[in-house]
């Protein structure tokens, strides 16, 4: 049973759904096992940021929380959750690293895990406050990393044409209002044949996006159902304008890319107990 399966479209994936009710079930069934006999001490697996067997603790169970097995599990030594050491294992699905890298965030455990691994990775931030590039910089600093923060919009990113073998975005894409302008940002900085790995909150249910709340003509917020924010562990809420579905590999096709995927991934072994979805492109 492969770890990491690919759709090109919707229909794809309901094809599968159909051919593959049974293991669907089954996997269904192992995770609410996993979930009446889950403890603190979480489970263990293969990392692979750390590229070694680890340990995934759970203390969501001590504060008397439900588990989230995408944003938990963290890793005992990188400290990067289960999505992110997924985005991590596409990005080494092949065995070999990257060369130059590009990534949409820079104070994470993330980003500090992947230098470890991708020496020539590239972060940025988009904190147009002071006050928020501060806080930033001194995370980066306090965790011993080195550098200068740099700022970036991903709709109009500061790189030349052709300048990255992978662009990585985690969770950013929903917060964009313009995401198409950002995906054809990805698409100009990468070199042909370079690979794109975008994280979003994904509908596998949706075969189109929903818009919750877009720019108006006078540059304010107009929002089109209830806003909604999501979590950011050092600026607070960030408003989210988009629930993603199927046509989003579309929107990477006619953004440049010549092929676009959308990926399941689940592996217990790996710390992955429940599916995740990663969209993957190539340019």
């Amino acid at each position: 049973m492969a770890a990491i399966e690919s759709y090109t479209s919707f229909d794809a994936w309901r094809d599968a759904q159909v051919r593959d009710a049974a293991r669907f079930a089954a996997e269904h069934d192992e995770l609410q096992a996993l979930r009446q006999v889950l403890t603190v001490d979480g489970i263990n697996g293969q990392c692979s940021l750390c590229d070694a067997p680890r340990q995934f603790p759970c203390p969501d169970l001590a504060a008397g929380h439900a588990p989230s097995f995408r944003e938990g599990l963290l890793c005992e030594a990188c400290r990067c959750n289960a999505r992110q050491r997924a985005v991590a294992a596409l990005l080494f699905e092949d065995g070999a690293a990257p060369g130059k890298t590009y990534l949409t965030e820079q104070a994470s455990p993330f980003h500090r895990a992947l230098r470890r691994r991708v020496p020539g990775v590239v972060g940025s931030e988009y904190a147009r406050s002071r006050w928020r590039r501060w806080r930033l910089l001194t995370w980066l600093w306090r965790h011993g990393v080195f550098e200068r923060l740099r700022f970036a919009d991903v709709t109009a990113l500061p790189f030349e044409s052709d300048s990255f073998d992978a662009v990585l975005s985690l969770d950013v894409l929903e917060h964009v209002p313009d995401y198409r302008a950002a995906v054809r940002e990805f698409a100009r900085v990468l070199r042909p044949g370079g690979q794109c790995v975008l994280s979003v909150p994904f509908h596998v249910d949706r075969a189109s996006t929903e818009t919750l709340a877009r720019i108006g003509v006078d540059g304010r917020v107009e929002h089109l159902q209830a806003p909604e924010y999501h979590g950011d562990p050092l600026g607070g809420g960030v408003l989210c304008f988009h629930h993603f579905g199927w046509d989003l590999l579309a929107a990477m096709r006619e953004a440049g890319f010549s092929e676009a995927h959308v990926v399941r991934l689940r592996d217990p072994t790996r710390g992955w107990p429940e599916a995740m979805w990663m969209l993957r492109a190539r340019r």
